[in-house]
């Protein structure tokens, strides 16, 4: 097995279960023990795990999805902020992919308030209730809802996603550096980002400053792909 591919083993494996011994992730590669190890030493370095005695754990804020009601109530003025440099990029006539997520959710009062002809789609069932201007036409995807996210989930939206060409696409991460690019927790979630990225024509991620540089599970794009908009 090569490398990246035992890599990607141990993280999955890590993210399901947080922690894992050098005997499980040993049987779980087909390697030895010492190849073992010095994955958990490079992963380490990358700041993806931490070794432990006997094995090695996920870093807590690495596999950790706040709440959206501890999301909204995070660096709101930030996030107004955000709001008002992304509406920016909006122009009339626009079909824009809207992500979940509260700092994407902050843009929407800033969108009601145009007076131009906007389709949006979105993943998230709150957003698509709040786009109450009558010159915004609202679509959202089919599937399943993550909850924890109000994030639609699954090959269903995926499917939905790859049928439509976007001009803008505004984005939510959990973490965003040069080498790794934009990232988030969940895999099925960074499967809609990455659709998303890939319709359209310019997508602009919007964070604030405390997840520069701050790592998370799954990448959806590379630096060159997406524009950070920050306070």
């Amino acid at each position: 097995m090569l490398a990246n591919d035992r890599k990607q083993k141990i993280l999955a494996h890590l993210n399901q279960h947080v922690r894992a011994t050098l005997e499980e992730l040993q049987s779980l590669t087909d390697s030895s023990v010492s190849t073992i190890r010095r994955d958990l030493n490079e992963l380490e370095e990358d700041q993806l795990l931490r070794r432990i005695h006997g094995g090695a754990e996920l870093l807590q804020d690495f596999s950790t999805e706040l709440t959206m009601i501890e999301k909204y109530s995070k660096n709101v003025q930030e996030k107004f902020i955000i709001a008002k440099k992304a509406v920016k990029k909006i122009a009339n006539g626009d079909t824009i992919y809207l992500d979940a997520g509260t700092t994407t959710g902050a843009l929407i009062p800033e969108m009601n308030q145009l007076n131009i002809h906007l389709t949006v789609v979105t993943s998230s069932a709150t957003h698509a209730s709040l786009l109450t201007n009558e010159k915004i036409n609202v679509y959202i995807l089919g599937g399943m809802i993550k909850k924890s996210t109000d994030s639609v989930i699954g090959g269903l939206a995926l499917d939905q996603l790859r049928t439509y060409r976007f001009n803008v696409a505004f984005l939510g991460a959990n973490g965003f550096d040069a080498q790794n690019g934009a990232m988030t927790p969940d895999s099925e979630e960074a499967a809609i980002k990455r659709q998303a990225v890939l319709q359209s024509q310019q997508s602009y991620l919007l964070m604030d400053r405390s997840k520069l540089g701050q790592t998370s599970f799954v990448r959806f794009a590379t630096k060159d792909e997406v524009e950070v908009i920050t306070e």
